[in-house]
């Protein structure tokens, strides 16, 4: 292992984990808007997350920023969208692919837009990996807590391809 690890001096090792990253937004009491981070608990609840680190941001998209570092190699964003698909449906897409709708008084930690989240982390000068978002067509975003019935059947193959489309950035 010596001559494995130092054959390349000035190489670090590391695992891919530090550097891939599946990211769940979400708001718990909102319904079908907590989707992403119930897939991300999902993946870590059953040992998925091997390869890339699962995130919780919960509500604070802005905390996005801080995985957008220069040794990222990819992100992966679930999160709730308005798409106008069949409710549990879901598409992939990168941000330059679409347009935001959501009306923002501005932007802090406790709404947010991972879109315009993106645009700031650029505009600050972030370096932005190679990225895609799973946008997850929400059945109920009503006040209450838990998934509707539709979408929590669904959590383990948002998971499966999440973590299939994620491999592929």
């Amino acid at each position: 292992m010596h001559l494995v690890l130092h054959a390349l001096p000035g190489c670090q090792v590391r695992s891919l984990s530090d550097v891939r990253y599946l990211v769940g937004l979400g708001n718990y009491t909102a319904g079908d808007d907590a989707v992403g981070v119930f897939v991300v608990e999902h993946v870590v609840a059953n040992g998925l997350d091997r390869g890339f680190a699962a995130v919780d941001l919960s509500t604070n998209a802005l905390n996005l920023v801080s995985y957008l570092k220069p040794d990222t190699e990819a992100v992966l964003v679930i999160d709730a969208a308005s798409l106008d698909l069949e409710p549990g449906a879901y598409r992939f897409f990168s941000p330059d692919e679409v347009k935001t709708r959501k009306e923002l008084a501005g932007l802090s930690t406790h709404e947010g837009d991972v879109l315009k989240v993106l645009d700031l982390a650029a505009s600050a000068g972030f370096p932005i990996p190679p990225l895609a978002i799973m946008g997850i067509e929400p059945c109920n975003m009503a006040s209450g807590i838990g998934l509707s019935a539709r979408l929590a059947k669904c959590v383990p193959a948002y998971a499966a391809a999440a973590i299939e489309r994620l491999s592929q950035l």
